[in-house]
């Protein structure tokens, strides 16, 4: 669905974007540039949403403590929280028959702290072997995303698309008037998927190669690079 053009003022009605990595520079740290563009966004009637593969106790923390008020998708789009609402979308139980096996076949494999609050996928720590990993689980019915901060295990169709279509009902509106912004894998469907899809400088190839538009910043100043390009931020 992503649209080759640039939006016109007004098109876009919901921006959605990624934590790691786009809203954080490499060591996690959050950029107030883009954190600060965003409420400007949402006080100009933006609706803004935030997408990630973590748990949704960190990505709720993250949105309310920064002042958003949209849907959160957390989970890579198997958990979908508005107004304290929550939406379970995925399904554990491939995922965790997937760790099953992994657990025999790669004894050194470990997953993430935050998996004690994980409900619908598997995470693993990025230091896998990811191709070992996608060869053993090739024959399951499952989805293996990396993020460049962990590897992800999800019932197969769960991206974060879904999660973002889940938001869209909730706020009543069209995907196709939903702007996004993101930096890897897991990104590319939602990036894809909506009105418009934006890639941030440090985005890897292929999520640059599915968007409408590649910033050359990075970070924090690509989003908000971003921003400005699908006109939801003033120049």
């Amino acid at each position: 669905m992503t649209g080759e053009g640039r939006p016109g003022p007004g098109d876009v009605r919901a921006v959605v974007v990624d934590i790691d990595g786009t809203l954080t520079d490499d060591s996690r740290r959050m950029s107030l540039e883009a954190v600060a563009a965003l409420r400007r966004v949402e006080d100009s009637g933006v609706s803004v949403m935030l997408a990630s593969g973590n748990v949704l106790p960190i990505a709720y923390a993250v949105s309310t403590y920064m002042g958003f008020k949209g849907p959160i998708i957390a989970e890579n789009g198997g958990v979908v929280c508005h107004r304290q609402r929550v939406w379970v979308l995925g399904d554990a139980r491939r995922p965790r028959e997937a760790w099953e096996l992994l657990r025999r076949e790669i004894p050194g494999a470990e997953r993430l702290f935050t998996d004690r609050w994980r409900e619908t996928e598997i995470g693993l720590r990025q230091d896998v072997d990811l191709g070992l990993v996608r060869e053993l689980l090739r024959p399951m019915q499952v989805e293996v995303q990396t993020t460049g901060w962990a590897v992800h295990i999800m019932s197969e169709g769960m991206d974060k698309l879904v999660g973002v279509k889940k938001g869209c009902e909730v706020l009543g509106l069209d995907i196709g008037s939903v702007g996004a912004i993101g930096d890897s894998e897991n990104d590319i469907r939602m990036i894809k998927g909506c009105g418009w899809g934006v890639a941030i400088g440090n985005a890897d190839d292929r999520t640059k190669s599915s968007a409408s538009y590649v910033a050359t910043d990075r970070n924090g100043e690509g989003v908000v690079e971003g921003l400005k390009w699908l006109r939801v931020l003033l120049e």
